[in-house]
């Protein structure tokens, strides 16, 4: 089967609560479309996916690969990405977000050619079937099911599940030089950079010097790769973090603006209005109410939907 002719990578950036970096996209409709996006995307975290139902294709960086129920994928941050189902089917998933580095810090001495792992969380890219890794299918089942029921404990578990996966996934012998090329491979530098310093000053140009690229040539690639400027991917990184703090922590607003890089209440308040569609002070009044979880259960990609709409849905 041809590969499809992507135009652009898309940037999807998940909210992952600061206590526990972790979300889970599950329930009866998240369902993936059998027209293959015109687009790859990638995100600011793992993405860990199950196929519950269905079959199709998936593209994990510069491989085509297909899947079935069963199926477990794991794909860093960065590594662009794009699934879609058989033909005149809807295949349904369910996905876990993960920062993988904070979630499991204070266990990583226990965790073996750790920097194997680290690797593979940065820059790898893995299908798993279930004919031939018997358990990944359980360890993400169980690891969405604690969080979905938070029985006594439920963090704890999840933290053993996770690190079991690890632990099985260094234990696959190709682990090694897995992960595929990125399409931003080229721009993955500034996007580290962006991720680790979005709340200090900093100029355009140094992203493209840690590129090594003109300033020209950065901004026309990252144009043309993730289909935004770099300095509207700045305040898109800087507003899910502020989201991830206004949610909880009881730090005035002022004050979360001014820890995620911006010198003015009223720069935070516009740029906030803009990505999310509604001020701080309203959007943190909506997550006291709970209207926000760690596990969203709205519909999924019946049709292929750009990040905008993505983020739309989940606030």
């Amino acid at each position: 089967m041809a590969r499809p002719r992507m135009i652009t990578t898309e940037y999807r950036n998940y909210e992952l609560p600061a206590d526990f970096p972790i979300l889970a996209l599950h329930g009866d409709n998240w369902l993936i479309s059998p027209v293959p996006s015109p687009r790859l995307h990638f995100h600011n975290c793992v993405e860990i996916g199950l196929c519950r139902r269905g079959s199709g294709e998936m593209i994990i960086g510069e491989q085509q690969l297909p899947f079935a129920e069963g199926t477990v994928t794991f794909v860093a941050p960065h590594v662009s990405h794009t699934t879609w189902s058989a033909p005149d089917t809807h295949s349904l998933w369910s996905y876990l977000f993960v920062d993988y580095a904070r979630l499991l810090d204070s266990m990583s001495l226990e965790l073996p050619n750790y920097q194997d792992f680290s690797d593979l969380t940065l820059n790898g890219g893995l299908m798993l079937h279930p004919d031939t890794c018997t358990w990944a299918g359980p360890l993400v089942t169980g690891v969405i099911r604690e969080l979905v029921d938070r029985p006594r404990g439920y963090k704890t578990c999840i933290r053993g599940l996770l690190l079991s996966l690890a632990v099985f996934l260094l234990r696959i012998d190709s682990i090694k030089n897995t992960g595929p090329a990125a399409p931003s491979g080229a721009l993955t530098p500034a996007l580290d950079y962006i991720r680790n310093h979005y709340a200090e000053d900093f100029y355009i140009e140094s992203l493209a010097d840690l590129c090594h690229l003109s300033p020209t040539h950065f901004r026309r690639l990252f144009q043309k790769q993730l289909g935004t400027t770099p300095l509207d991917f700045l305040h898109q990184v800087r507003i899910v973090a502020g989201c991830s703090l206004l949610l909880t922590s009881t730090a005035g607003i002022a004050e979360i603006a001014e820890a995620i890089g911006y010198s003015s209440l009223s720069c935070f308040n516009r740029h906030f209005l803009r990505f999310m569609g509604t001020s701080p002070s309203r959007w943190r009044r909506a997550g006291d109410h709970g209207s926000r979880r760690s596990v969203l259960t709205f519909t999924g990609w019946n049709q292929p939907e750009s990040s905008d709409e993505i983020l739309r849905k989940s606030t």
